[in-house]
């Protein structure tokens, strides 16, 4: 490559936000060591990381792609046929784009991008987040230069020749967060405990639905609730309840939320994983049903790293919830413990390793 051409790296993947955060630690920290890299993002046309993107000033093209669904297998044939026009996209979009290196933590849109990009040439990294492997990163691994995991059981599922362990990885943004500013902005008061509520990138109806059932009787509780993308349906807004405040999601006041919170309430994905342990928040995680989320959410419990919910119902949450706020020594003891889950700096060392290959 030119020495004087500036790094061009095409960065992918959305639909949820869980394969997004991750690889936003790795554009900051390719930023760090060369600020004159540039960044393209290809996602979902109707995902939430549009917008977190546009924030960031980080270019985004959508694109279409097949989501193979084992519940609803008579859509293999329309899936097909997406598939071919996402791989036919695919090649246009990076002939134009002709990026060095293209990068994913995963999603079905980024399948068509790596299968092309192989063929012309054009290095692929895949990062494994979860404990246990999704199909996209299954079908994706065969042609990538390189797999990167966050867990080192999870080498195992990938080739021994192309696989490193790397740890966890974070956004630097979340260290510095102000939490009391973000409370006295919203109404509330720092004299009071808070929790942080999240069901995820695109929301979780049954969180939602939980935490607005047992919001009257917190309160004397702060609740900052990132309700997903098209979730927040105006149920308690700001002055339906004194201590409560609901949004779709935060942007660069993710930081500030962190740093408000006693008390995290989250899905148990690893975008999400990776975020309070680098904090160490303490963390009542409910993963969905029948998903990769359940292998994190088991390595979790047994590290006695986190509270676990299987099965989710108010009055249970509302016990976590107290539990959690009146012992301050569990708080402790799991704000220790999922600290040391894994090393962090996994992006830098993704990136000086990107670079090399480039």
């Amino acid at each position: 490559m030119d020495e004087h051409k500036s790094t061009h790296v095409l960065m992918t993947g959305g639909g949820t936000l869980g394969p997004v955060t991750p690889l936003l630690a790795i554009v900051e920290a390719w930023r760090r060591i060369d600020p004159g890299v540039r960044v393209t993002w290809i996602g979902t046309p109707h995902g939430p990381e549009a917008e977190l993107l546009d924030e960031l000033h980080i270019p985004f093209i959508p694109m279409a792609s097949a989501k193979f669904d084992r519940a609803r297998l008579w859509t293999l044939p329309w899936n097909a046929v997406v598939f071919v026009w996402s791989c036919a996209r695919a090649y246009t979009l990076l002939k134009h784009l002709q990026p060095n290196m293209i990068f994913t933590a995963g999603g079905y849109v980024s399948v068509p991008l790596v299968i092309v990009g192989r063929l012309m040439k054009i290095p692929a990294w895949v990062h494994q987040l979860d404990v246990r492997p999704g199909l996209a990163n299954k079908l994706m691994a065969p042609f990538a230069k390189r797999v990167s995991v966050t867990w080192e059981r999870t080498a195992k599922y990938f080739s021994a020749k192309k696989t490193i362990v790397v740890g966890g990885m974070e956004r630097s943004g979340l260290r510095i967060g102000d939490g009391n500013a973000l409370l006295q902005s919203l109404g509330m008061s720092p004299a009071c405990p808070t929790i942080l509520v999240m069901g995820g990138g695109t929301g979780a109806r049954t969180i939602n639905e939980t935490i607005r059932a047992i919001i009257p009787e917190l309160p004397e509780v702060n609740v900052i609730h990132l309700t997903g993308k098209g979730k927040n349906s105006g149920v308690g807004a700001p002055g339906a309840h004194h201590h409560y405040f609901a949004t779709e999601f935060f942007t660069h006041e993710m930081g500030d939320a962190y740093a408000a919170a006693d008390v995290v309430v989250a899905r148990a994905g690893m975008g999400t994983i990776l975020e309070v342990a680098a904090l160490g928040k303490p963390t009542i995680f409910i993963p969905i049903e029948n998903s990769d989320q359940l292998a994190n959410a088991k390595m979790l419990y047994n590290l006695n790293a986190a509270i676990i919910i299987d099965h989710l119902t108010p009055q249970l949450l509302r016990q976590e919830i107290d539990r959690l706020l009146k012992d301050g020594l569990l708080r402790r003891r799991l704000s220790q413990n999922i600290s040391n889950i894994f090393p962090f700096g996994a992006e830098e060392r993704i990136v000086e390793e990107a670079r090399k290959i480039i």
